[in-house]
């Protein structure tokens, strides 16, 4: 029985999905293609009927985790009251150190999740993952221009958010109260953004 291109579409889309998930929380080398069609529910057959190999899901995978994160930072630095901007900066810079997005399952930023694999990947998944840290560090530095930081200072800042949660979560079991330290010690460095 043939598919219809509504549903091809749809199942890449639940493929790319699924690698999503399974990349940030198993990282890309621990995963093979067996565990990503099964996961999406689909049969490991059909999965070069939607990708070349799986390089290439890799990279639609982190451009898809990308796509998220980007779109919640832009939709940050587009509020036009500088108010409500710095507002929802700062709740998000507090969420992003939390001890909810230390607990998850997976790292649920590309940064935390895709860093430490990502340079041992190939080109085309290197790449994809350089393109979508710059644009999420563009809108960054978007929301985080009223107050008054430079690129640089507003660069450094979201690596030491980054940092602290990658800490934050590698020590999680094993040291909860370094743990829960770490990420005091990052909101308490953050600086609220001006109004």
């Amino acid at each position: 029985m043939r598919i219809t291109r509504q549903q091809a579409e749809a199942n890449k889309a639940r493929v790319v999905e699924s690698a999503a998930a399974l990349f940030r929380a198993k990282g890309f080398d621990h995963v093979n293609i067996a565990d990503l069609m099964q996961a999406a529910g689909l049969t490991h057959g059909g999965f070069y009927n939607h990708f070349s190999s799986k390089d290439e899901l890799e990279a639609e995978a982190c451009a898809h985790v990308f796509e998220r994160s980007v779109a919640a930072v832009t939709a940050i630095a587009n509020i036009a009251d500088p108010g409500r901007r710095a507002d929802a900066f700062d709740a998000y810079r507090r969420s992003y150190v939390s001890a909810e997005a230390r607990d998850a399952d997976a790292a649920r930023c590309p940064m935390v999740a895709f860093a430490g694999d990502v340079g041992r990947q190939p080109d085309v998944v290197r790449e994809e993952y350089a393109a979508g840290l710059r644009r999420y560090l563009d809108a960054f530095v978007r929301a985080a221009a009223d107050g008054g930081r430079s690129r640089a200072e507003a660069i450094m800042q979201f690596a030491a958010l980054t940092g602290a949660l990658t800490l934050a979560r590698s020590v999680a079991t094993a040291d909860p109260a370094l743990s829960d330290e770490i990420l005091e010690a990052a909101v308490a460095a953050l600086e609220p953004t001006v109004r």
